[in-house]
This record gives structure tokens, C-alpha cells and sequence, in this order.
């Protein structure tokens, strides 16, 4: 348990110093020996969440902090083995830590929904521990395998066993707009030359920011309509809008009468429920030349 890692991370991804501080405090009273056992247990088993939850939780049972502080706390304590492997993978410094900043935005998410600095979305970080992900610029890219039974994706020569990118959109505040969407992919087309070969960056995303429902809940000159531009929509997902939280924080559970209009985006989401309208989310695929999206 290298508090002195901890520290580094902490600066070098900008938490804020409450946060800094609330995760030192946390950390003396948790047993380095368990902490150091739990993150074994966690690179010995493929990263589960679910498999480690035991640990986590007798972690905090016998601190007294809570299980989602102690689950924030071991995610960025295991990041210092991950500092190594992508290292070693030839990623640069300014790129690991641009990509565990995941570890303070899901930090903040965790305050904002659950009260305490911490983490209650471990399930999705197995990806950062097996150095299958990187942020360039505004967006993050999982490198993937594409699957037996993944669709195909039309007008691309993509076969089973062969690597694509899936892209996920952070919640980190930054811009969102043409301009920045597009410094990231050609970051990314650079990044990934020996992927994509001669041929252009070809990347899938699934995503709540993809239904096309919602151009017409959000202005028309939202970056999120935007960002649907980008992308030929391959399938849509209608269902429960399971991202609410994503939009009104802790309020996501109330009926939609009750929900907060703090920002532009919740008045038009709340004025969508209240009016009973679809939600969901799409699966799109997005090609760019290094200049230019192509459809």
C-alpha cells in the first residue's frame, strides 16, 4: 500500500484536495497487508469486481470507512502495478495518467450520488487494469476483439479475432464540442497506427448520448446532437433510461415530477419523462481518415 503512489496519482489526475484528503485519511485506518493482499487477489483473477467485493468489504468492516471510499482507495492503490505494465507497453507517462484521471471523475460521480469520496462503478475498470484503454484528448478508446457473434459492421472488412475500438465519453467536464471530438480522433488515428494498418481509424460506440431520440429533447445545437453526427447508427436499444443518474445525480430514482431543473439538461430531460418519452441507447460506428469522418 504505497501511500506515496497514492499521492502521486492523486496530484497528478487533480483531485481535488478534498478529496486528496478525505482518501489519506481513509487510508490509515486500513490495513496495508489486506490492501496489498486484495490487490493480488484482483490481478490473479482476471479483475473481478465481483470475486474481490468479499475483500473490499471486510476492508471495511474492519476500518469503519465506507465500502465505496475503500473500494476508491484499492482502485487507485492497484494502479500503481498498472503504472508499470503500461510503461512497459510503450504508453507514456502523460497518457496513463491522462487515462486513470477515470479514477477522479468516478470519484466525484461517487460523492455526487452516494454522498462519500469513492468508487461504485468497479465493475467497469478491469479495462484500465489490463491496459486496454487509454484517453487521448476528450474521449477514451477499449481496444476490443471482434467477436463470433458481434454484427457486422456494413461497408467494413472486420472479421472475428480481429482488434476495433470502442469508444466511451468521461465524464471530465472538458469540452465537448466538433473541435475537440476531432483533435481526439486524430490523436487516436495516430495512436493506433499499427491497429488500423493503412487503412482509417474504425471505431463502435454504445451509448445513452447515441439514441436518437434525443435530438429532439436537446437543442439542436447541443454537442451531444452533435456527437450522434458522428457516427451511422447500427442499432438502437429502446428500455428504462438507466443513465438518469448520469443527468440527475442522486435524484435519478425520484418520479420524474420531482426531479431537479438545476441545468438545461435536466429541464429537458425532466420535460421528456414527464411527457412520457422513449429512452434508450444505440449502437454506432464511426470512420475517420485522419482529416475527416467518413461514412
Amino acid at each position: 500500500m504505497n501511500i506515496d503512489f497514492l499521492k502521486l496519482l492523486m496530484d497528478r489526475t487533480k483531485f481535488p484536495q478534498q478529496a486528496q484528503e478525505a482518501y489519506l485519511q481513509a487510508a490509515e485506518k486500513i490495513d496495508a497487508d489486506s490492501m496489498d493482499g486484495a490487490i493480488e487477489f484482483y490481478y490473479e483473477n482476471d479483475f473481478s469486481a465481483k470475486q474481490t467485493q468479499p475483500l473490499i468489504e471486510e476492508m471495511a468492516n474492519d476500518s469503519s470507512v465506507n465500502v465505496y471510499t475503500v473500494w476508491g482507495l484499492f482502485l487507485a492503490f492497484a494502479a500503481e502495478r498498472a503504472h508499470r505494465d503500461y510503461l512497459a507497453e510503450g504508453i507514456s507517462e502523460e497518457v496513463f495518467f491522462e487515462t486513470f484521471s477515470d479514477l477522479r471523475y468516478k470519484t466525484l460521480e461517487c460523492k455526487e450520488n452516494k454522498g462519500v469520496f469513492g468508487n461504485f462503478v468497479a465493475f467497469w475498470y478491469p479495462i484500465f487494469y489490463s491496459c486496454d484503454i487509454v484517453k487521448l484528448g476528450r474521449l477514451e478508446y477499449e481496444t476490443r476483439t471482434f467477436g463470433e457473434n458481434e454484427r457486422a459492421i456494413p461497408g467494413m472488412d472486420i472479421r472475428p479475432g480481429q482488434k476495433f475500438l470502442n469508444i466511451h465519453i468521461p465524464s471530465s467536464g472538458e469540452p465537448f464540442d466538433k473541435a475537440a471530438r476531432l483533435e481526439s480522433y486524430k490523436l487516436a488515428y495516430d495512436f493506433f497506427k499499427e491497429l488500423r494498418g493503412e487503412g482509417p481509424l474504425v471505431c463502435m460506440c454504445h451509448s445513452w448520448l447515441l439514441y436518437p431520440e434525443y435530438k429532439t429533447v436537446l437543442p439542436k445545437n447541443s454537442n451531444i446532437v452533435s456527437f450522434m453526427e458522428d457516427f451511422r447508427i447500427l442499432e438502437v436499444d429502446d428500455g428504462d433510461f438507466e443513465d438518469a443518474w448520469r443527468v440527475f445525480g442522486d435524484s435519478a430514482g425520484k418520479p420524474a415530477a420531482e426531479l431537479p431543473e438545476n441545468t438545461s439538461m435536466q429541464r429537458a430531460f425532466k420535460k421528456h419523462l414527464m411527457a412520457g418519452g422513449k429512452n434508450g441507447s444505440a449502437l454506432g460506428v464511426l470512420v475517420f481518415d485522419g482529416e475527416k469522418l467518413i461514412y
